[in-house]
């Protein structure tokens, strides 16, 4: 078998908190103010809080929940700062030139730190030397989803219909170079089915060609399918978790259905510029564990097709990627793929 490619590729103003110094001082307070809110803190330049994809989309929708959240923390403006453009590379180039204040803070895939080192030759970053991990923030389940409206219940009813059909036997992605990218090609090796997989200018436009049947189905992350599949307008027929998700009971794991390299351990992580000081990566990865076990919040996260983490050490985000280098290293180097 082998994998064919198919060329078709707010502000959000958090209220200031005001505080009256002659009060304060009456209360015996001021020591307490000082041990709440941090120099980065208090000052009135905004915070901003980038995120790799355009307004409107999932990850986008993720981050504002997390920065209306904080606000609780923050003694100034929070933006959310969207930076699309070159599979999340812009977005790390704006970090990595970023003040290194604790004012600016990245959350991103972990392909901009995983994949692109493996794929692009001339990367303008370098994700050891350019960032500083802060904190995971949440994992991303990845699924295979076909059109509702096909007789295909089953991964083993679609594999078998994509032995005799070319058309059902074409895997949308969207886009080349990314872990999506690497995570069809794993599956079509692993289905020893002759499978093409096309690439798309994003998710939307992968979904639209899968709903009008041009492909016979797309691999993506759930957020994209979620609402689709909910409708009745798509199926998801296997998920990269380890286990049965608790709001997608009924669909199998690929773990299950034999696919055990298919286990994508994978997410956003928060980062903030190299040379950032401890603690301002300590005051971020504090805020963050707050926020990220509040109930409401992670339902939020949820509904939108994410899972919360707890958050983790910064050491944790360091163990994460290099377990996930370890694992696509030898993936994409089967694939020879490559790009400037």
């Amino acid at each position: 078998m082998a994998a064919k490619l198919g060329l078709s590729e707010t502000n959000m103003p958090i209220q200031n908190l005001s505080f009256n110094r002659r009060q304060f001082l009456a209360l015996g307070a001021a020591p307490l103010a000082a041990a709440q809110v941090s120099p980065a803190w208090a000052s009135s330049a905004p915070v901003r809080f980038v995120v790799p994809f355009p307004a409107g989309g999932a990850a986008d929708a993720m981050a504002r929940v997390i920065v209306d959240a904080l606000k609780d923390d923050f003694n100034q403006p929070i933006i959310v700062d969207n930076r699309a453009g070159a599979s999340t590379r812009v977005a790390a180039e704006v970090l990595k030139n970023s003040p290194a204040d604790g004012n600016t803070v990245l959350m991103t895939l972990m392909d901009t730190m995983v994949i692109a080192p493996l794929v692009y030759n001339n990367l303008r970053y370098n994700p050891e030397k350019d960032f500083a991990p802060i904190t995971t923030v949440a994992d991303l389940t990845y699924g295979i989803a076909v059109n509702a409206a096909s007789p295909y219940k089953t991964l083993d009813d679609y594999l078998k219909a994509a032995r005799s059909d070319k058309q059902v036997a074409a895997l949308g992605v969207s886009g080349l170079g990314s872990l999506l990218h690497f995570l069809a090609y794993d599956f079509t090796r692993q289905s020893k089915v002759d499978i093409s997989i096309i690439p798309f200018q994003g998710g939307p436009v992968m979904v639209t060609n899968l709903l009008g049947n041009q492909i016979g189905s797309a691999i993506d992350g759930l957020g994209v399918f979620l609402e689709h599949h909910r409708n009745n307008k798509l199926r998801i027929l296997a998920v990269s978790s380890k286990q049965r998700l608790s709001h997608l009971p009924e669909v199998p794991t690929f773990t299950e259905l034999g696919y055990p390299s298919l286990l994508v351990d994978s997410g956003y992580s928060l980062y903030a510029p190299a040379g950032t000081a401890a603690t301002h990566i300590t005051r971020w990865n504090a805020a963050m564990r707050k926020v990220l076990v509040r109930p409401e919040v992670r339902q939020k996260i949820q509904t939108i097709g994410y899972q919360p983490t707890q958050g983790s050490a910064p050491e944790d985000v360091t163990k994460l990627r290099q377990r996930l280098i370890e694992h696509w290293t030898p993936i994409v180097k089967a694939t020879g793929y490559k790009s400037d």
